[in-house]
């Protein structure tokens, strides 16, 4: 809930950015009572289990997914935006749960891969066990935006989208220096394991939670 409308009929940027906060908060509340109870994970936990779901499965951007379904620590740890020991952390407890799995990454000097680079990939179990909560998190987002036009939903998208991408520009750009339109140079949006699809395979192994 908002204590302090905007009366006025113009929405500025921070009304805008200041939406967006709210419903993170709001969202993450009915994440975590309608979507996780009795999983056992957090929301930041699921949500590297989602990423490895639809990566295993196909449904994500595969130019980072190689042919066995693992993606790197590296473009997972970029695409969510965790520190690499946090991120080795995390999975290392999914991996003690066995819904995760890792191996070394053969090296590739392109891909800035090195010897000691690790990739991982979801197990069957932890399929399982996240498959159930992304239909019941999907179920919630058809609730959520049912009534949103289709172009509002696309804006929306866009918005955010936008509002990441410039997040992650060089601090010149950000800070009102030389804008990118103005630089005439592209600045590569951070890699994203997950295109987000809306739904998910009708039928998962899912053992109790």
């Amino acid at each position: 809930m908002r204590i302090f409308l905007n009366r006025s009929p113009a929405v500025s940027a921070a009304d805008v950015l200041g939406g967006v906060f709210i419903a993170r908060r709001n969202l993450l509340e009915a994440i975590r009572s309608r979507v996780l109870p009795g999983s056992g994970l957090t929301p930041e936990v699921a949500e590297i289990l989602a990423e490895l779901f639809v990566a295993r499965d196909r449904l994500s951007s595969q130019e980072l997914v190689d042919v066995d379904g693992f993606v790197s620590f590296r473009d997972l740890r970029t695409a969510l935006g965790y520190s690499a020991g946090l991120l080795s952390r995390r999975i290392g407890w999914l991996c003690q749960h066995h819904w995760a799995e890792t191996k070394r990454a053969a090296p590739d000097v392109a891909k800035g891969l090195h010897g000691n680079a690790q990739k991982v990939r979801i197990t069957e179990l932890g399929r399982g066990k996240i498959g159930p909560l992304w239909l019941a998190y999907d179920k919630l987002a058809e609730r959520l935006l049912t009534g949103v036009s289709p172009s509002d939903l696309a804006a929306h998208y866009r918005v955010n989208e936008i509002i990441s991408d410039k997040l992650c520009l060089p601090p010149l750009l950000l800070d009102g220096g030389e804008s990118l339109e103005e630089g005439g140079r592209e600045v590569p949006r951070p890699a994203k394991i997950s295109a987000r699809p809306p739904k998910a395979p009708a039928k998962t192994a899912a053992p109790s939670l």
